[in-house]
């Protein structure tokens, strides 16, 4: 895998773990803001301007994919697990992570929006994210989606 040059707190971004109401392959443009910490007053305030693309597919019920390509081209992309619990007819919130061989890692909470058929509409919440981007780096924020 090839280790995204992001502000990987997308991931968080990211993670929102498909939802079983989830149609497979619903794909969200994910915006992200917050900061990133690399060090004694080295701290970067990232936001919608800019912050690193990331897009987020719904892949199953426990699965999303992650990338930094709107196409998902090979090496730009990862896996994410988790699950969701179903608040109300309209929302569900969900837990997420990914831990990568080198034991950086990102996690993610938050809550799917539903339409009445069941189609996810959008994706919001908080993510944490450590080395993911560079070693001694640490980020937390939060996520939005955008549909796309």
């Amino acid at each position: 895998m090839n280790k995204p040059l992001l502000s990987i707190v997308a991931i968080l971004v990211l993670l929102c773990p498909s939802l079983s109401f989830a149609f497979p392959g619903e794909i969200f443009k994910i915006e992200t803001a917050g900061k990133e910490y690399c060090g004694d007053f080295d701290v970067t305030v990232f936001n919608a301007g800019n912050n690193v693309d990331l897009w987020v597919r719904l892949d199953s019920d426990t699965q999303l994919t992650v990338s930094l390509t709107s196409n998902f081209a090979g090496g730009t992309t990862f896996p994410m697990f988790g699950f969701f619990y179903q608040v109300n007819g309209k929302t569900a919130a969900f837990v997420g992570g990914v831990l990568f061989v080198d034991d950086s890692y990102a996690t993610i909470q938050g809550i799917a929006t539903f339409d009445k058929v069941g189609n996810v509409t959008k994706l919001t919440g908080a993510f944490i994210q450590s080395e993911v981007l560079r070693a001694g780096c640490f980020s937390s924020g939060k996520f939005k989606s955008v549909k796309g």
